[in-house]
């Protein structure tokens, strides 16, 4: 039996259409029309998601004698030996799905997920390595970034760089985390033009329990050129905003009314 004569056994034991295969494996029905009348070859990735999808080793699909087939989950491991040791592994598992929808030149959706790196590239993108408008992944770019790194306009991970990032470790133009790098940063330990934490380091604004910068609130110290000390009690309010309308450069205009806005809730 050939490849394509156990491809169309497969599918027509699962009750599927080569239309509704091929969307379940992001390729069009003609490619699965020439795979089973062997008109052409799946790639290698399509033979591993084959197997997958109908529960049978890569050794049925790939061999013309093999006619009976082993269910992937029975599949024994196989042992490799290495210089230092043995080594075992089974079969990395993968799946990946691919809109027909195309936005340009980009899927509306792609996703592309498993146990190694797998890069995944749309409109909305999921993966190991994801780029996107909205891209999830262990690292991801593009406009709105969720992930273990990211890199966007607006950045949410534990690594995090962006217009607008959020995480442990945020370096943006606003950034959010418990290490902030930005010109308005919040967070434990802040660094930037406006800053607000626990340790504040602003150069214009600093707010904080200990705060440094040109205007410095401070709950235990504050150094600056104008300094409170609040004691635990609140700000002077007012006189924080005259300080902020008065010393702070007009080109900060956007931050200064934001700035005000901190001096208050703290």
């Amino acid at each position: 039996m050939t490849l394509g004569e156990k491809i169309f056994k497969l599918r027509t034991e699962k009750g599927l259409s080569q239309e509704a295969l091929g969307e379940k494996l992001g390729v069009s029905r003609q490619s699965v029309s020439k795979w089973e009348t062997d008109q052409s070859v799946p790639e290698l990735d399509k033979i591993v998601a084959l197997s997958e999808m109908f529960a049978v080793s890569t050794d049925y699909l790939l061999k013309e004698k093999q006619e009976v087939y082993l269910k992937t989950e029975q599949e024994p491991y196989r042992e490799r030996k290495w210089s230092q040791g043995n080594y075992c592994s089974d079969r990395r598992s993968h799946y990946e799905y691919k809109s027909k929808k195309m936005i340009g030149k980009l899927p509306l959706v792609h996703i592309n997920l498993g146990m190694g790196v797998y890069r995944a590239k749309g409109v909305v993108a999921v993966g190991t390595v994801a780029q996107g408008g909205l891209a999830i992944g262990f690292v991801s770019m593009g406009g709105v970034c969720i992930g273990i790194v990211s890199l966007g306009l607006f950045a949410f991970a534990t690594l995090a760089f962006g217009l607008i990032a959020c995480g442990s470790f945020a370096f943006g133009v606003i950034s959010m985390g418990a290490f902030a790098f930005g010109i308005f940063s919040m967070g434990a330990m802040t660094y930037g033009q406006f800053a607000f934490g626990a340790s504040a380091h602003g150069a214009q604004v600093a707010v904080g329990d200990v705060a440094s910068g040109k205007i410095a609130l401070g709950y235990s110290r504050a150094v600056g050129t104008y300094t409170e000390v609040s004691n635990r009690n609140p700000f002077n309010y007012e006189n924080a905003c005259r300080l902020i309308d008065e010393h702070v450069s007009s080109n900060w205009l956007f931050f200064k009314t934001w700035a005000k806005g901190m001096v208050k809730l703290f």
